[in-house]
């Protein structure tokens, strides 16, 4: 007993001084900054909404609204019952300094949120920057997240968000919308500049000092008009590669109104308005492209810190003070706080080798959902290209088909009207003490390499060049875009693929069956780096002689990803053992490893790619063809059995056709399923039929959407 009581003093002793030198350290302890939830008052707000959920026989939510804001009622609340855990921990994200975050990760995010000044933003903007419709679509959304809340109290992961408001919809948004073009890639490389990065290629979404996924992201897209088509009918699909699961995945749903509202396709957790889809005249997929959107200065600050050099003067930094709370123990946690200095030219970040400022391209705009939303409620192609020209999103390409047969592709970039002739690296590191070098203003969108309803008769995008689509006369001329705009002109596998498959139809028309299996090519081409990858391995001389007969099996491998492939595994899994960004460097070292483990697990080097390429979730766990950077893209992470299970690719794919007599069709797929909870009926059904490359049809109008239905209820009377 007394050696305990010893114990419980020593570690009362050691917790004093801990919490000295917190103290110190700028912690404070501090009650929980939580929010006052009246579940009956979020009740009362719903009984002014009425939508009507429509579920089919996969569990697909089909909403039907009286308002537009009706129908963001309903989704919220529908979403809420199928992954209301996810949907929380988006929102929360966009609190600022109202989260009461739960780790260190959540800490920076609340920092990051605060040095931007999002909420700041949002507050000053959201009654003047927004229309009445977008802010009725936002606070539509948060009512039916509150009443589900309301209605699932034992539900609520924390106290710091409900009730929700349209102003959080916005933030989340407003949050994201920079780290799609690497804001989060930037404040990692200036803070953390010796950190290792993820090797792999392609779109991240990266959050303050967080490392990246572990995969490579893409997204694939294709237009074929009535010229090109075998049948007169008018094509578009919808390929989006994002995570299978978390806050990037991709939720489907579809949306009717009596204000015209009527569009089906998917979205994220906590953002009401769908990315990417179809309504009954006119559809649109979304791939991400790589401007240069961001500016990084190097600032010469005082030695007090507190100023810096613009123009041969010393200017005082625009200083706040960043608080965030991190949950201790019941209502208490520790505040710390940071400093969140602005500059001139944006945001500051305070390094141990300098001061940077960064600007970016959406800096200060709210409206990334309102240009979304009028981007869904388009109609025909002139419709659409006027919600382009809000010009409130920083970076995508559209890929776009309507029902009158028009296609495009457009660079969507919120592009900074950079000082030419500058005499400066706009990709590098800018000297901060120029104000010419600051921009204020951007370039239009009709500036940007767009192709609308080329010759050629389609277009397609796999986050590659936009000078390099039909292989033809239609294609930009780079020479016609200044270099300041750090415009890509990289090729992907996918991009080879589909550039050489479309380009090379010798007849010049297409059918359907051709594209769903252009679609689903699961090869690389011959100056992949996956080609390259294999070469590579079989000119390594291996000094251990079973390394070299497998080296000489990899050399044979006819770089198909099919599932019966018995060669894929050997150079694909060398691709996954390594750990730099240079993946033909490290072959002498990977490929070995890749051997070692093919041999561990399945008895031989060369089991069929099937075998290892793996769809799982639950019980379910199915082969699939496709790998990395593959048009039937999959990415995996490596399993303790052996298997790789897909973490990332195709996902949510439309299949959009409008025949020559102007009748639509809609089919669909989704890796998993409606539902995002474990035991649901709807967790796993859509496995496989994913997994089989199946397609489902999607009802359009209301009356098939009723005809359709397995179950209709309104939110809270399920």
């Amino acid at each position: 007993m007394g050696m305990l009581r010893f114990v419980g003093f020593g570690l009362a002793a050691v917790l004093a001084a801990a919490i000295v030198a917190a103290f110190a350290l700028g912690l404070r302890l501090t009650p929980g900054l939580e929010r006052d939830f009246d579940p009956e008052s979020a009740r009362e707000m719903a009984a002014g909404y009425s939508a009507e959920i429509v579920r089919d026989e996969w569990g697909v939510p089909r909403i039907i609204g009286v308002s537009d804001a009706d129908a963001a009622f309903g989704l919220a609340y529908a979403h809420a019952e199928d992954d209301f855990e996810t949907i929380q921990a988006s929102l929360r994200a966009g609190l600022g300094a109202g989260m009461i975050a739960a780790n260190e990760e959540e800490a920076r995010t609340s920092y990051l949120v605060q040095l931007l000044r999002i909420r700041e933003d949002v507050e000053a903007g959201y009654e003047t920057e927004l229309s009445q419709e977008a802010r009725a679509f936002a606070e539509g959304y948060a009512a039916g997240l509150n009443l589900y809340a309301a209605n699932h109290p034992g539900e609520r992961v924390s106290r710091d968000l409900f009730p929700v408001t349209g102003q959080d919809v916005v933030a989340l948004s407003s949050f994201f919308s920079p780290l799609f073009y690497g804001f989060g890639d930037t404040v990692a490389e200036i803070m953390a500049p010796q950190a290792e990065r993820d090797p792999a290629q392609g779109q991240a979404l990266q959050v303050f000092l967080q490392e990246g996924s572990n995969v490579a992201l893409g997204s694939n897209a294709f237009a074929i008009a009535p010229s090109r088509s075998a049948d007169g009918a008018t094509r578009l699909i919808v390929n989006s590669h994002q995570p299978t699961d978390g806050a990037l995945a991709w939720y489907e749903s579809h949306l009717i109104s009596g204000e015209g509202l009527n569009f089906a396709g998917g979205l994220f957790p906590g953002a009401p308005v769908l990315h990417l889809g179809t309504n009954p005249d006119l559809g649109y997929a979304a791939t991400v492209n790589y401007p240069d959107l961001i500016d990084v200065y190097a600032l010469t600050v005082s030695e007090d810190g507190d100023s810096y050099e613009l123009d041969g003067e010393m200017r005082d930094f625009d200083r706040r003070t960043a608080r965030m709370t991190v949950r201790l123990f019941g209502p208490f946690g520790w505040q710390v706080t940071r400093p969140a200095d602005w500059s001139a030219h944006g945001p500051v970040l305070h390094a141990d080798h300098g001061s940077f400022a960064v600007r970016h391209a959406t800096m200060g705009d709210i409206r990334f959902g309102e240009q979304a939303f009028a981007m869904m409620k388009a109609r025909s192609l002139d419709e659409f290209e006027n919600a382009l020209e809000m010009g409130a999103m920083g970076n995508t390409n559209r890929i776009v088909a309507d029902r009158h047969g028009r296609i495009a592709r457009f660079y969507v970039a919120r592009m900074p009207d950079r000082l030419p002739d500058a005499g400066v690296d706009w990709t590098g590191i800018l000297p901060g003490d120029r104000s010419d070098l600051i921009w204020e203003d951007f370039a239009p969108v009709s500036a940007l390499p767009h192709m609308i309803d080329p010759e050629a008769g389609y277009v397609l995008d796999a986050n590659h060049s936009p000078f390099e689509v039909t292989l033809g006369a239609d294609d930009p001329d780079p020479a016609d875009y200044p270099a300041e705009f750090g415009i890509e002109t990289n090729m992907t596998n996918r991009a080879l693929r589909a550039t050489s498959l479309l380009a090379g139809d010798l007849d010049g028309r297409t059918t359907q069956g051709e594209l769903i299996q252009i679609k689903y090519d699961d090869a690389y081409d011959a100056e992949s780096l996956a080609a390259q990858l294999r070469d590579a391995i079989a000119s390594t001389p291996f000094e251990d002689a079973a390394v070299r007969e497998a080296a000489e099996r990899a050399g044979a491998w006819t770089l198909s990803a099919s599932r019966e492939n018995r060669g894929a595994g050997l150079v694909l899994m060398t691709y996954y053992m390594t750990e730099g960004e240079d993946v033909l460097a490290e072959v002498e070292t990977a490929f070995p490893l890749a051997v070692d483990w093919l041999t561990a697990h399945h008895g031989r080097i060369d089991p069929e790619w099937g075998e290892i390429n793996r769809l799982m979730r639950g019980e379910v766990n199915l082969p699939l063809d496709g790998g990395p950077d593959t048009l039937r893209a999959v990415y995996g992470d490596p399993q303790d059995d052996g298997t790789l299970r897909m973490v990332a690719g195709d996902g949510l794919t439309y299949f959009v056709e409008w025949r020559a007599d102007g009748t639509q069709s809609v089919l669909a797929t989704h890796q998993y399923g409606a539902s995002n909870r474990p035991g649901t009926d709807h967790y796993t059904t859509q496995m496989e039929m994913f997994a089989s490359e199946g397609l489902r049809p999607v009802p359009m109008s209301e009356a098939a959407v009723r005809r359709a239905a397995v179950e209709i209820y309104r939110p809270g009377e399920e």
